[in-house]
């Protein structure tokens, strides 16, 4: 659920849609091959270089949100960084653990 206050809620799904838009290859990439991996377990025939190249993209999707997240940080603090983690956990679930990991690594930064 995104933060209560409409500015900060507004600037967050703004610029979280400009970032998905010049970043768009990553995300579509991250998801193209994680649909593959998701394939190929249904067929029954689980791939590990295809879910370590999944892996990889979502990682480098979710590395991507760095900057923004840090900028929210900067201007909003504990608030705005939340606001950020929460519209990217709604708008990209399947960033899932990759992107709790750049959180992580993110917020070890500061």
């Amino acid at each position: 659920m995104l933060p209560a206050d409409p500015d900060l809620r507004s600037r967050v799904v703004t610029t979280l849609g400009e970032h998905a838009k010049a970043h768009a290859a990553l995300f579509e990439r991250a998801s193209r091959l994680r649909e593959k991996v998701e394939r190929l377990e249904r067929a029954g025939t689980p791939s590990e270089s295809a879910r370590n190249r999944a892996t990889r993209a979502e990682s480098e999707a979710a590395d991507s949100l760095f900057e923004p997240r840090a900028a929210f940080a900067a201007s909003d603090g504990d608030e705005g960084a939340r606001a950020f983690d929460l519209a990217v956990r709604e708008s990209y679930p399947a960033l899932g653990a990759s992107y709790v990991r750049t959180e992580y690594r993110s917020s070890r930064r500061s």
